[in-house]
């Protein structure tokens, strides 16, 4: 979110936590890269959910699976997903507080 890896955004809780951001615009979305801050490492289930500036949320992907501090998760869907304005990165499974060093959101 600000391009600096040395600051992190912290819930202050444990799962189920939940991060939006709003781009501003609606944008099609090629790209999100998370960048995980945890510890301890474990399991973990994160969803990241899309909406345009009206409507519902959607499921855009879920990542399941087990996850330690400085980890990169990646994703790219197979085809543009088109007028998203809001991301939602909702954490329902964590052994620790859901915090994350840099979400980074990219597309056209």
């Amino acid at each position: 979110m600000d391009g600096d890896f040395g600051t992190l955004w912290n819930s202050g809780g444990g799962p189920t936590q939940w991060i939006e951001i709003d781009l501003g615009a609606e944008y099609i979305i090629n790209e999100i890269r998370l960048t995980v801050s945890q510890f301890p490492e474990g399991q973990t289930v994160h969803q990241i959910k899309g909406r345009g500036a009206g409507g519902q949320f959607i499921l855009l992907h879920i990542f399941d699976g087990f996850t330690r501090d400085g980890e990169e998760l990646v994703f790219k869907p197979d085809g543009a997903i088109t007028g998203i304005r809001y991301i939602r990165i909702e954490t329902t499974v964590s052994p620790s507080w859901v915090s994350w060093r840099e979400v980074e959101v990219y597309g056209e």
